[in-house]
C-alpha cells in the first residue's frame, strides 16, 4: 500500500503544474512582477515530484516501480526543455533535448510493456513527449531564420 502512496502522491503533483501554469500565465500578463512567485512554485513542485520519483525508485520493490521510473524520465525530459526554453536558449541544448527524449520514449515504451496497473500514466507521458518533441523540432526549424 505504501509503493502506490508514492505515486499518487507523485500523480497529484504532477497535476498541480496545469493550475499553477494557469496562475504564473496570469502573472505574466497582468502582474509580471509577480512571477517570481510562479517560477519559485513550479521549482518546488518539480523538485519535490523528481525527489519523490527517486524515493519510489529506490523503495519499491513491484513491477510499479517503473512507474516511477516513467515519472522521473519525464521529469528529468522536463528540466531539460525548462532549461532550453529558460536560461540556457542555444542551439546544441537541441541535441541534448532529442538524446533525453529517445531515452525517456525507451523507458515509456518499457513501462508500458512491464505494468499492469497505472498504465495510462506511461502513456499519458508518451503522449506528452511527442508533443513537446515535435514542439523542439519546429523551434529547431525555425532556428535563425529571419520570420521578419
Amino acid at each position: 500500500m505504501k509503493e502506490l502512496r508514492y505515486i499518487t502522491i507523485n500523480s497529484l503533483l504532477l497535476l498541480a503544474i496545469v493550475p499553477l501554469s494557469l496562475v504564473g500565465y496570469f502573472f505574466a500578463v497582468h502582474h509580471e512582477s509577480l512571477f517570481f512567485i510562479y517560477e519559485c512554485l513550479l521549482s518546488i513542485i518539480v523538485a519535490g515530484v523528481f525527489i519523490l520519483a527517486i524515493i519510489g525508485v529506490v523503495k519499491i520493490q513491484s513491477k510499479l516501480k517503473w512507474i516511477s521510473i516513467s515519472i522521473l524520465a519525464f521529469m528529468i525530459q522536463f528540466s531539460v526543455l525548462s532549461l532550453f526554453l529558460g536560461p540556457f536558449t542555444k542551439y546544441p541544448l537541441f541535441i541534448l533535448y532529442y538524446f533525453i527524449a529517445a531515452i525517456a520514449f525507451v523507458l515509456f515504451i518499457l513501462a508500458i510493456s512491464k505494468v499492469d496497473k497505472f498504465k495510462f500514466i506511461p502513456i499519458i507521458f508518451t503522449v506528452l513527449s511527442i508533443i513537446l518533441t515535435l514542439y523542439m523540432i519546429l523551434l529547431n526549424n525555425l532556428w535563425g531564420n529571419d520570420l521578419s
